[in-house]
């Protein structure tokens, strides 16, 4: 089996730390390396966190620090929506290892040139180092196989009424990023909202007494308490939806259209205009994830389970 070599930039987040677990599990993945953002929360606690999960799981790639965004101040989510390191009630071991020596993007820019015209970006974060390496390294452009991005929102918002997070936390970034002319997949509000995960669901996927159960476990605040129920309607794993889009296209829909991100509108600033109806005249250049395979989507959760020790 050919696997498929991807860079993943992100910003954990206990979703992204899921969505790092599925990748290195999947059989047809090529983990390279993973690159990190200012997103979930300030760029120093990102990356710290995607050392220690590397470290923790014997993952074996380097690990980046990365930008704030292009042109609006950064703002972090709100730490009760995923604990005040980002990981959820997780709590993992200090690194002891290094960083890369490369900044994020000059990291992404060199793994492209190792090979061109193959590698995939999984971008579960804003889009800032992205389009940082788009508007350094023109050439990037042409070597970039796909993007795959956990982002954006065609009818509902999940950070303001038409707003995703990810893509409002740097919209300038996303702009770039739509307008380059890579193949992208959108993974967005979209098809995550109509995929939740159940209390029934995970109390399936970690009935075993594994360490990376317990992490995915505690990731999730599953399976909740007296502070912080688990909702009845479930959770939405916004990251490992995309994860699961690389690992595993088939489990996906999608609707190609032609995308653009709103950079000056005062309430739609961040909003990722879809041309469903293709009243731009415009040449599609996105995919846009509408509706989710579920039980191959938890099939996947539990393959990652199993893969990892």
């Amino acid at each position: 089996m050919k696997k498929i070599p991807v860079v993943m930039d992100c910003d954990p987040g206990s979703d992204d730390a899921l969505a790092i677990l599925m990748v290195h599990a999947a059989e047809n993945i090529d983990l390279r390396a993973i690159t990190t953002v200012a997103g979930n929360l300030n760029r120093e606690i990102t990356a710290q966190n995607a050392l220690n999960i590397v470290e923790y799981f014997n993952i074996g790639v380097p690990v980046a620090k990365g930008s704030y965004p292009i042109m609006k101040k950064f703002e972090a989510l709100d730490v009760s929506i995923m604990g005040e390191g980002g990981l959820g009630n997780a709590v993992l071991p200090k690194a002891k290892g290094e960083y890369s020596p490369y900044h994020s993007v000059e990291l992404l820019h060199k793994e492209i040139q190792k090979s061109p015209g193959e590698i995939v970006i999984l971008a579960t974060g804003p889009l800032t180092n992205v389009a940082l390496l788009l508007s350094v390294y023109l050439e990037d452009r042409e070597l970039i196989k796909e993007i795959v991005i956990m982002g954006g929102a065609v009818y509902e918002g999940n950070h303001t009424p038409r707003t995703e997070f990810n893509i409002y936390t740097d919209a300038e970034a996303a702009k770039i990023v739509f307008q380059s002319g890579i193949p992208i997949k959108m993974i967005g509000t979209d098809v995550t909202y109509r995929t939740p995960v159940t209390k029934s669901d995970l109390e399936c996927l970690l009935s075993n007494d594994k360490k990376v159960s317990k992490f995915i476990g505690d990731l999730m605040f599953y399976p909740g308490d007296d502070k912080r129920p688990f909702p009845e309607e479930g959770i939405f794993i916004w990251d490992g939806l995309a994860a699961a889009a690389l690992i595993c296209p088939e489990c996906m829909e999608y609707k190609h259209v032609y995308v653009d991100v709103e950079t000056r509108g005062e309430l739609t600033y961040g909003e990722t205009v879809a041309d469903m109806n293709h009243y731009l005249k415009q040449v599609p250049n996105t995919h846009i994830a509408m509706e989710c395979k579920k039980y191959m989507f938890l099939s996947l959760l539990q393959k990652t389970i199993e893969a990892i020790e």
